[in-house]
């Protein structure tokens, strides 16, 4: 008997974008950056995720191995780019923010 794994739907780029400056728009001292970077497998990613989601002032993150991104919603009154930046370079992966 072979059973079947439930679908999954993968979020499309665009509507976690738009659901990030959503986001931002309605907190004025919510602030998004996304940094481009150097993952190369899952385990990457989960470590990203597993250090980053207790980075005080991180809100949200959206990790794409795919796209080689980090887009981070974080409180400006805790944090800024330049620490988190820092605290991706931390765990051994470039960090360059994304215009």
């Amino acid at each position: 008997m072979l059973l079947a794994a439930p679908a999954v739907m993968a979020q499309k780029p665009q509507d976690q974008k738009a659901k990030t400056e959503k986001k931002v728009a309605q907190d004025k001292n919510a602030g998004s950056v996304t940094f481009s970077t150097n993952m190369t497998c899952k385990n990457c990613v989960k470590k990203v995720n597993e250090n980053l989601s207790f980075e005080k002032g991180v809100k949200d993150l959206d990790v794409s191995l795919e796209e080689q991104k980090i887009t981070i919603t974080y409180d400006k009154r805790k944090t800024d780019e330049e620490k988190l930046a820092a605290s991706i370079k931390k765990l051994g992966y470039k960090a360059e923010k994304v215009r």
